[in-house]
């Protein structure tokens, strides 16, 4: 069991990891963010089958529990940042396609002349 514990957590620590690593590139793709994502949960939900309890681990599980957790606090802001910047292009793309509507509208116009019908 205690082997099991240790593989589980390396697997993790070193999911965790390359998690970072994925979400510090600058034009990494979200979808890669997913797989090691759903692989970890993988990885938390066997060992939260385990019923491991806080007390029964050794120091060397407690640190590496540690430092998967000082890893997520550096990955939540890098992750909000991302998603924050694809909102924002969300936003200029409907505000875009929002005007080329307005513009767009079948109206009058003589002979290549454009009146605006700005709502």
């Amino acid at each position: 069991m205690e082997m099991t514990i240790d593989v589980l957590l390396n697997s993790l620590l070193e999911t965790t990891l390359r998690l970072e690593n994925v979400v510090s590139e600058k034009d990494s793709e979200p979808d890669a963010w997913l797989s090691l994502l759903d692989e970890r949960e993988e990885v938390i939900s066997k060992i939260q089958q385990m019923g491991i309890e806080n007390e029964s681990l050794s120091a060397m599980q407690k640190q590496q529990l540690e430092q998967m957790y000082e890893i997520n606090q550096r990955l939540i802001p890098l992750i909000d940042r991302r998603m924050q910047g694809v909102q924002q292009q969300l936003n200029n793309l409907q505000r875009s396609k929002l005007a080329m509507n307005t513009y767009n509208e079948v109206g009058p116009n003589g002979y290549g002349a454009f009146f605006d019908r700005k709502k």
